[in-house]
């Protein structure tokens, strides 16, 4: 009976969602014009500071997440130039190095709650998510599209467009498994609770009359990568799921292109973007990907805002940010700024922003436009996935995106996290 009722709400979650998606909600004047975000000019320096704080990590041997800081300040900078801020008001960004520490992410957490931040945006803390999640509750900060851990995953104050790590490791399994792989490697981060996804992910890969057959952990440090293709190889797979930092799945990828090995893999955007790829040479061609929204590289005929979310973010001149270059990371970065631009704008009182504000803007907005990216949004959705271990996964659909050799192919049909989890591999798309 339990799998029963935890079925029947699933299938409510999706048909919601589905209702969503044709819903004119908060946001969508504004995006409807071109499928771009109007140039509105210059917010207003006379009025108060919107003042915003974020937790992400910088450089880091196995996590380097600066791109995704470096693009949320300087996207702020063109939204207070071109797009009017929030409301007229100029944002401020104030970003904070957890340094993938524990105690970092805690002080980083305190700081921000000592501040005068009234949200937190595109947050990532792999490490201290509990602390950081009890530190910003308590100081009454929501922490909007931050890309949740595990703790985020169930945490009332945390406004996710997404699973996260742990869901887009989930996702890495479908695009192998319609490919044809039937035998299954993990190469994934070393901690207890890597094993555990194994056995979540079991049901999935069995609908698809595939099974996860081993897994090989990275210990910190590691510089022989090629023992895990290897293992992977010598275990009978045929495809690899790669729940790693970016740096270590690049060099996964790396000692897979020296091997020359016939795997298939699958990653995340948020790992890769597509210099990486044509990089990689050959090899790239066995490679997938899953990512809550298109990659930068994408159609900007299909997804116009493209051109204005790249060009924004590259705006600071850095290469490091230019299209080809982009990771989805960075591009949530932007898009947490629109969300919480267009979900304030849309608020009962648009001219007074403060923490508590946005918490009940972000607990009463619906449909919330984001240019076709991603399915309309309503932040605050329960779901049960996992029988309510994910409840704040209120955007369930992920892309499934392969590389031909030249660019990225984005498969008509968009991934459900809830669905595939339970076993289901044929369920109905969002509508347009």
């Amino acid at each position: 009976m339990a799998r029963k009722s935890t079925r029947q709400a699933l299938v409510l979650l999706c048909l919601i969602a589905m209702l969503a998606v044709g819903t004119v909600g908060v946001g969508t004047a504004a995006a409807a014009t071109n499928g771009t975000i109007k140039n509105e000019g210059p917010c207003d320096k006379k009025l108060s500071e919107v003042k915003v704080g974020s937790i992400i990590p910088g450089a880091n041997p196995t996590l380097d997440l600066e791109d995704q800081a470096d693009a949320l300040i300087t996207s702020a900078k063109v939204f207070n130039k071109k797009y009017n801020g929030v409301a007229g008001h100029c944002i401020a960004v104030d970003w904070c190095d957890p340094k993938v520490d524990p105690n970092a992410a805690a002080d980083c957490a305190r700081k921000i709650a000592d501040s005068d931040a009234v949200a937190t945006l595109n947050d990532t803390t792999p490490n201290g998510g509990d602390a950081v999640i009890e530190i910003l509750k308590n100081a009454g900060v929501p922490r909007v599209d931050v890309s949740p851990g595990s703790p985020e995953l169930k945490d009332p104050n945390s406004y996710a467009i997404g699973a996260g790590g742990a869901g887009t490791t989930f996702m890495m399994v479908p695009p192998l498994t319609r490919a044809g792989v039937k035998k299954i490697w993990m190469i994934g981060v070393d901690n207890p609770q890597i094993a555990a996804l194994g056995g979540i992910m079991g049901t999935m890969a069995k609908a698809y009359g595939a099974e996860i057959i081993g897994i090989s952990k990275v210990p910190a440090g590691t510089t022989d990568f090629q023992q895990f293709v290897l293992a992977a190889q010598d275990g009978g797979a045929d495809g690899v799921i790669m729940p790693l930092g970016n740096n270590e799945a690049v060099q996964v990828m790396q000692a897979a292109q020296q091997l020359g090995s016939k795997l298939k893999f699958s990653s995340s955007l948020g790992t890769f973007g597509a210099k990486d790829i044509k990089d990689l040479g050959a090899v790239g061609k066995q490679m997938y990907f899953n990512a809550e929204i298109p990659p930068a590289t994408a159609s900007t005929k299909t997804w116009p805002v493209l051109k204005n979310m790249t060009a924004d973010i590259a705006s600071d001149g850095s290469k490091n940010n230019q299209r080809d270059k982009l990771k989805t990371s960075p591009m949530r970065s932007w898009l947490a700024l629109w969300h919480l631009k267009t979900i304030m704008e849309n608020s009962a009182d648009p001219s007074t922003i403060t923490r508590q504000s946005v918490t009940e803007a972000m607990n009463t907005a619906t449909g919330v436009d984001s240019f076709g990216l991603m399915p309309a949004w309503t932040p605050n959705q329960p779901s049960n996935i996992l029988g309510g271990l994910f409840s704040r996964v209120s955007n369930p659909w992920y892309y499934n995106v392969k590389w031909n050799g030249k660019q990225f192919v984005i498969d008509k049909k968009l991934l459900n996290v809830a669905e595939e989890l339970e076993g289901n591999k044929d369920y109905p798309q969002p509508t347009a």
